[in-house]
């Protein structure tokens, strides 16, 4: 492997993609083609190993082989990496926790269901009183997606993936290792990613905090809904729509089980916005178009 190749590992993720090759290779006949790894691996990896002479072809054909296995074993070891620790709960971020106990009980609790829709028909009434129902679900199945996606980018750790990558690197090296018999190796690897399951582990609080968060911006919104069509004495929805093509809807009509047809309406807003609001926020990595053989 070239020195320029080594620069393949500098990060967690190329390190994994690095790992899951020499994996692939040592597992098989000592050679890897990219439909071996695909799944595993991106492409701009791939086209990386390619470019900087990691992988060279055998016989001109569509499999590969490492250049210097043993170069990509010591890089990989080489690397350094301190696993990170949970950051713990604030104050704030137990009261998040305890509100959305408090208002996850809404969908069992009409009373509390009730104060919830109340205090949000305060700001929202006037809207709901000037759209359509189906306006009014759509434009709050936005508001609650840029308001948990501000939330979750606030709250996760940068190095949430890079410890998820570092994870997939030793799985990888531990099966080459297990795969070309070197048991020192392979006991290493064992001891530490039994070191970072542990640690996996103590990170599901900080999963939980961020869980904490996004439920307090959205079952309350949900609240509002089941109360506007559930409620119509007190509420401004109307119980019927007409929309194009299906005609009259009514909100409360069981579309499948117990979903009814504005929940189906509310889930189909969420997801659309979701992938809108993803592929807005989504930042290209910089990485090389080398197209894979």
């Amino acid at each position: 492997m070239t020195a320029s190749g080594t620069h393949v590992a500098d990060g967690d993720e190329g390190a994994a993609a690095l790992a899951t090759v020499l994996r692939a290779a040592e597992e098989g006949d000592g050679t890897v083609a990219w439909t071996d790894v695909r799944d595993d691996i991106d492409r701009e990896h791939w086209g990386a190993m390619l470019e900087r002479g990691v992988l060279v072809p055998v016989d001109g054909g569509d499999r590969f082989v490492l250049d210097d296995p043993t170069a990509v074993r010591e890089t990989l070891a080489n690397r350094e990496f301190d696993p990170p620790e949970p950051d713990g709960w604030s104050r704030r971020d137990v009261a998040a926790g305890v509100g959305a106990l408090s208002l996850l009980a809404g969908y069992r609790v009409a009373a509390i269901r009730d104060a919830v829709a109340a205090v949000l028909d305060l700001a929202i009434g006037p809207l709901a009183a000037a759209l359509p129902f189906p306006a009014v679900v759509l434009a709050l199945a936005v508001a609650t997606t840029v308001a948990t996606t501000l939330a979750r980018r606030r709250l996760d750790r940068p190095d949430a993936s890079a410890f998820r990558h570092r994870t997939q690197e030793l799985q990888a090296r531990l099966a080459a290792a297990r795969a070309r018999g070197d048991e020192a190796a392979t006991e290493r690897l064992a001891e530490r990613r039994r070191d970072l399951v542990g640690r996996q582990a103590l990170l599901l609080t900080d999963h939980l905090k961020v869980l904490a968060w996004t439920t307090v911006l959205t079952v309350p919104v949900f609240l509002y809904l089941s109360w506007l069509v559930a409620s119509p004495a007190h509420a401004t929805a109307p119980l019927v729509t007409v929309a194009p093509v299906l005609g009259d809807v009514v909100w409360t009509a069981r579309v499948v089980g117990p979903i009814q047809a504005w929940m189906a309406w509310y889930a189909l807003c969420s997801l659309v916005s979701n992938l809108v609001v993803r592929g807005v926020g989504r930042v290209v990595p910089d990485g090389h178009e080398v197209r894979p053989s």
